[in-house]
């Protein structure tokens, strides 16, 4: 390329630059009207409602995902001259997208690199993987009814291929809600599995002679193969291999012991990490626990956890509050049950922590809103803005919590929490029996004293379905008077 051409591309880059800086500048006066009407008419309305099988669907994501599925079927469609040419592009182009499929082998690390929460993260890694699943129908069908493809018969008929394709289309059939909730142990052990043999399968159907596919594939699994091993390092080291100290230990108790015998399947129970290194958590982060000490099938199960615990310091011992499912939570459930109130202890592996921790320092005003299980998220919050309360570090003057509980077992378990956190804060005297109380229906405010609070206020939500989309309804129409609104990392 010519200098001069080189140099008129960096003079006119720097001046466009300036003009855009200046345009910002401009704009900065309308940055709240807009941001207003952008949440309130793209972000927060739902196009579909929330089912049991899908959705719900917001406007800004049905937007994202036909943007994403225009530019693919440009990309495949545009100056397509022949079926077979329009084969072979859905072929590369399933190649690429398959680069962020296989970006991590955990997708709650991969969620961290990308600084996005694990939930987005799914959405994300979901999308890519229908489209993949469609470039690769497209591929195969160009090539299998496309008389003058130059495809041989054994060619299309290679066993490998085949079988990665079959299984492509099983990692796609068990991303289904209701075929991934019957046992989603089950279905992440055989995605994983799918994955290696497709990848196996897709690196044997590539052409010798292709260098751009082999490039895709070849940057797939490289990236795969760093980012496994940065993990698997950080997994090493977290937990304190090799470094004398020991492994992990995690110790399971509850303190509902006196109607553990007689109670039903769900009865909460808490975990005691203790560390060989400390480490630091921010609130609202999550770990995944591996205890293959439980069961003969626990050792093919990590489940995440929400950290309860909270300090500005690394931490030593790390506390969860579980509220048992199927599968390792409902075992070590039934254990519990049968030993008693003294519990047990298990070696334990652990990655994270993971997930995003929320900035609370722009806001004067936050309410906690948690219901049953979902109460576990807000604690670290809780204890966070006590703590800055104290000191007089953030911008916030008030704090509420609220929290809704059915199960009389969860309170009993998590009245200790709350009422620690009730001790805490040392500015105000609060409800210090606030479990039995709201139990009961007492201490309930008719009139809320946030109607008379003034500045920027926040509602974090860890609550059923049904209670996130009419608080979503309520904050959209007071986006005007600075409400947000934000769902933590676990729902119940």
């Amino acid at each position: 390329m010519d200098a001069l051409v080189i140099y008129a591309m960096i003079a006119g880059g720097i001046l466009l630059s300036l003009v855009f800086i200046r345009l910002l500048r401009s704009l900065a006066q309308w940055k709240t009207p807009v941001l207003v009407f952008i949440y309130r008419h793209i972000i927060y309305p739902y196009v579909i409602s929330r089912h049991t099988f899908w959705g719900p669907w917001s406007r800004v994501g049905v937007f994202a995902h036909l943007i994403y599925v225009t530019v693919n079927a440009v990309l495949i469609l545009f100056r397509g001259n022949s079926l077979e040419e329009i084969g072979r592009r859905a072929g590369s182009l399933s190649l690429i997208n398959m680069i962020l499929l296989l970006g991590a082998g955990h997708l709650s690390y991969a969620a961290d690199l990308l600084g996005v929460s694990l939930t987005a993260y799914r959405k994300i890694h979901r999308a890519f993987g229908w489209m993949t699943m469609v470039l690769v129908v497209l591929h195969v069908g160009a090539f299998g009814f496309d008389l003058k493809s130059s495809t041989t018969e054994s060619d299309t008929q290679d066993l490998l291929t085949i079988i990665a394709v079959s299984c492509l289309g099983a990692l796609t059939l068990m991303s289904l809600p209701f075929v991934r909730n019957l046992s989603y142990e089950l279905f992440l052990r055989a995605h994983q599995g799918f994955t290696i043999v497709t990848v196996y399968g897709i690196w044997q159907h590539v052409p010798k002679d292709a260098l751009l596919p082999w490039l895709y594939l070849i940057i797939g699994i490289s990236v795969l193969a760093i980012t496994s091993s940065l993990y698997f390092v950080g997994l090493l080291y977290r937990n304190g291999i090799f470094s004398g100290n020991g492994c992990p230990r995690a110790v399971l108790s509850s303190n509902a012991y006196e109607s553990i015998k007689n109670a039903a399947f769900g009865t909460p129970f808490k975990v005691r990490l203790l560390l060989p290194r400390p480490v630091k958590v921010k609130a609202g982060q999550y770990i995944n626990l591996w205890l293959p000490g439980v069961s003969f099938w626990s050792w093919v199960q990590t489940h995440p956890f929400t950290i309860i615990s909270w300090s500005q310091e690394k931490q030593s011992v790390l506390e969860l509050l579980v509220l048992p499912r199927n599968g390792l939570t409902g075992t070590i459930a039934r254990q519990l049950r049968a030993i008693g109130s003294g519990g047990y202890s298990s070696t334990a592996l652990y990655s994270g922590p993971h997930g995003l921790s929320e900035a609370l320092d722009d806001y004067e005003n936050v309410l906690l809103v948690a219901s049953d299980s979902g109460l576990p998220a807000v604690l670290p919050y809780a204890r966070k803005l006590i703590h800055g309360n104290g000191t007089c570090t953030p911008r916030v003057r008030r704090v509420h919590l609220i929290w809704q509980v059915e199960d009389r077992e969860i309170a009993i378990v998590a009245q200790e929490h709350v009422n620690e956190l009730l001790k805490e804060d040392v500015a105000d005297n609060g409800y210090v029996n606030i479990v039995l109380t709201e139990l009961s229906g007492e201490n309930i405010k008719k009139r809320s004293p946030l109607q008379d609070d003034q500045g920027q206020m926040l509602v974090m939500t860890s609550t059923s379905g049904d209670i996130r989309d009419k608080l979503r309804g309520i904050v959209r129409q007071h986006l005007h008077q600075r409400l947000n609104m934000i769902n933590l990392e676990y729902q119940p």
